[in-house]
């Protein structure tokens, strides 16, 4: 068996990028004298295995077949079976800041992400700018040789930069990545999802049989086969981040339909099947205790009949989101035994975060209800049973389904217990790992990544790269695993911080505290437990050992100091309209849009909810039958649009789907002559106001309604302009791409100062 290559073996030159050789041929004064020198093309030490990092989404420790979970997910299961299982695998909780720390090998307030970039505040460790003293593995990797291709979910742009104007350096093509095809928000709809090709903004495709996580593995497949038959010598480096099986959970109901009846015994009864397969299976150790149930979740006994069916329809839903996205992997190992790169491939199969408890307790079919604080009846979702998963819902499924997700552990993704950390690791490697099936104990961080690709690669840590001096790794290789089950843990200590909870881990024992927002932080309840000895955390041994707890939480505010994490912040939804963070346009009195231009990003907009605002365009119907969308904001979830049908002016307005609003202009429009055309909200109350529509100065028509309380989310679509680019607003106005066929020559938008009081917003 080949050793695994030490850090330093290759080249050890620790800047990047490299001088180029000089010169070695010979130049005369002509041609027939002189002997030519061709640039040699870099390439990575010898022997350099081809990898590819698989990051699934939300996906808990007991959820998969492999960690004792009910999910079948065969290829998932061949990778465990033939590779290692690491059973003490840890991230950061949330997902951005794992990603930050997975690609760069720091920790994630160390690289600016102490959150997700929509609720990024002005500080070091919170500002969501990955910093260029911090390139990541595939900027290494590329300038080593590597081919670096990423397909799946971004989510590591700052808000102001992530619309069509740039600046690009910290899109995927920015940080290191030759190839992108994925979406840049934190999720997007399965079926009619927001995609990004490279720098720009593509369409979304209109098949029927559509789904992403099926386009992200074509995508990769083809990148690679690109790749492989020009034979260029060069390993590929390949980042899969699925969206899946974070909500909306979207799956084919053939997947879905494979689960009927399997969760109909609740998530107690399964947190205890899951429980005892860990422990036949050995994934947890045999003196494990399981962990108390979490406060909050409804014991599955005492509900309602209508209830228990609802909510495992929806875990139901779930499981059939993973098996397709399984199904899609097994696809991609089939490619790599076709273009002979199987034996030879690292792949590294993990998830971001625990299983998530945003569902709350009852779930949604809407998750821009969730976002606006409207949660979603268990009358209102009933009906709709046979829906779930499919292209007219958005689930998410209570969080009593989370729990018995992150077995055997307490609490849920953004906690910094062990449920919202502890997650599957699989690394499989057949021509280098022949102890398939073999579980390993050690303690690693999702910061070790990064040191350990390099570790195995053969290349050394880069102190400089693109002239920018490195800060240290504070990641280290878990490549002596590899080979030997019984190597001591490298790793010695390591903080968490997530919205206010904090934990720390330091040689086997763990202190941690969760945080509930607005709370005094000096009265937070820190709780001890010996780790190495309660792998669950089910005992907590505060009271015995204060002195330990105290020593923990001393060396947390130390880390806490040295990796950016202070100031503490435990707003959640306060974080999102942060007043001083950068937007991507500068204040103007009057914001100009055109037609055949990609859609206006959320954070390139000023805000538009419960302000008094307008937008007035300058349009011409070339044709008596001209048709099609002028603006839309949102989508199906929630959103408006203003559209031209039969030469009259359409304003459809989508409240969160608890009712659809309709304002029509009564005057025809004019056929061969420029008019303008004026649509003006004025608030009311929050969530309420009056739309009006203009024709040429004149008012046409006006309506009170209803609207969305907190506007649209990042993950909907922004303001679209002259044709869909996703989702309709209202399937019953238009479907598909819909463009305008007459002219529109600009559109301006004009906002108002805030015209409520601040209680009332």
């Amino acid at each position: 068996m080949k050793k695994t290559p030490p850090a330093h073996a290759g080249n050890t030159d620790t800047s990047l990028p490299r001088e180029p050789e000089p010169f070695a041929g010979k130049i005369a004064d002509t041609y027939a004298e002189s002997v030519p020198d061709w640039p040699r093309r870099q390439l990575p030490p010898e022997g350099a295995p081809n990898v590819i990092v698989i990051l699934l989404d939300d996906l808990g420790f007991g959820n998969l077949s492999c960690y004792g979970g009910a999910i079948e997910a065969p290829h998932i299961a061949k990778l465990a079976a033939g590779g290692l299982r690491y059973n003490n695998f840890h991230t950061t909780a949330l997902c951005s800041p794992s990603r930050a720390a997975l690609l760069t090998g720091r920790n994630h307030h160390s690289v600016g992400f102490s959150v997700i970039a929509e609720m990024a505040t002005g500080f070091p460790g919170h500002n969501a700018f990955l910093p260029k003293s911090a390139a990541t593995i595939a900027e290494v990797l590329r300038q080593s040789g590597y081919s670096t291709y990423c397909c799946g979910k971004w989510h590591l742009t700052p808000t102001s930069q992530s619309t069509a104007a740039g600046p690009f350096d910290r899109w995927p093509l920015g940080q290191g990545f030759e190839r992108y095809y994925g979406f840049m928000p934190g999720e997007t709809d399965h079926w009619h999802p927001i995609l990004t090709e490279d720098n720009h903004r593509v369409p979304t495709p209109e098949r029927e049989d559509y789904h992403l996580s099926e386009d992200l593995v074509d995508q990769a497949i083809t990148m690679m086969r690109n790749q492989r038959q020009i034979a260029t010598g060069r390993p590929v480096f390949l980042y899969l981040p699925f969206g899946a099986p974070h909500c909306p959970f979207h799956a084919p109901k053939e997947f879905i339909e494979k689960y009927k009846g399997r969760f109909d015994h609740g998530w107690d009864e399964e947190r205890r099947r899951t429980y005892q397969r860990q422990k036949e299976i050995g994934i947890i150790p045999p003196n494990t205790d399981l962990s108390p149930r979490n406060p909050h979740v409804q014991e599955w006994d005492a509900l309602p009949d209508d209830e228990q069916t609802l909510y495992a329809r929806m875990m139901e839903a779930f499981a059939g989101m993973v098996e397709h996205t399984d199904t899609q992997i097994g696809r991609l190992m089939n490619a790599l035994h076709d273009m002979g790169m199987y034996d030879d491939t690292l792949i590294l199969f993990m998830s971001d975060n625990g299983a998530s408890q945003e569902g709350m307790l009852h779930g949604t079919l809407n998750t821009e209800r969730f976002r606006n604080n409207v949660p979603m009846t268990v009358r209102e979702m009933l009906p709709r049973l046979d829906e779930i998963g499919s292209r007219t819902t958005d689930p998410h499924y209570p969080m009593g389904w989370a729990m018995a997700g992150n077995t055997p552990f307490r609490r849920y993704k953004r906690d910094t217990h062990r449920g919202g950390n502890t997650d599957p690791l699989i690394v499989h490697w057949p021509a280098h790992i022949k102890d398939g099936g073999a579980i390993r104990e050690q303690y690693h961080h999702i910061t070790d990544i990064y040191p350990t690709l390099l570790d195995v690669v053969g290349l050394p840590v880069p102190q400089r790269v693109n002239g920018v001096d490195q800060m240290p790794l504070e990641g280290l290789s878990m490549a002596h695993t590899f080979q030997n089950p019984d190597t001591p843990r490298a790793k010695q200590v390591q903080y968490y911080e997530m919205l206010g909870s904090r934990a720390l881990w330091q040689d086997g024992w763990t202190a941690v505290t969760w945080h509930k927002p607005g709370t005094d932080w000096e009265k937070d309840p820190w709780e001890l437990y010996h780790q190495d000895q309660d792998f669950s955390q089910a005992h907590d041994l505060a009271a015995d050992h204060p002195e330990k707890l105290k020593a923990l939480i001393d060396t947390w505010w130390e880390e806490a100091r040295k990796h950016n994490v202070l100031p503490l912040d435990d707003r959640g939804r306060g974080r999102f309209a942060d007043p001083g963070r950068p937007m991507a346009s500068i204040d103007q009195a009057v914001y100009r849009y055109y037609a055949d231009t990609f859609p206006i990003p959320n954070a390139a907009l000023p805000r538009l909810a419960n302000r008094e605002h307008r937008f007035t365009l300058r349009i011409t119907l070339n044709a008596a039958d001209d048709n099609g969308l002028l603006i839309a904001h949102g989508a199906e979830l929630g959103g408006w649009a203003l559209l031209v049908r039969d030469r009259k002016v359409i304003y459809v307005n989508n409240n969160l789907q608890m009712c659809y609003d309709e304002l029509s202009t009564r005057t025809p429009l004019p056929v061969g002559e420029e008019i303008t055309l004026c649509y003006e909200w004025l608030p009311i109350e929050r969530g309420r106001g009056t739309a009006r529509l203009f024709l040429n100065g004149e008012l046409d028509a006006q309506a009170e309604m209803a609207c969305a309380p907190g506007g649209y989310s990042a993950v909907q679509e922004g303001l679209q302009i002259g044709k869909s680019w996703g989702p309709s607003v209202s399937h019953a106005h238009y479907q598909g791409r819909f463009e305008f066929s007459g002219t529109i020559r600009f559109v301006d938008y004009q906002t108002e100062p805030e015209t409520l009081k601040p209680e009332q917003v």
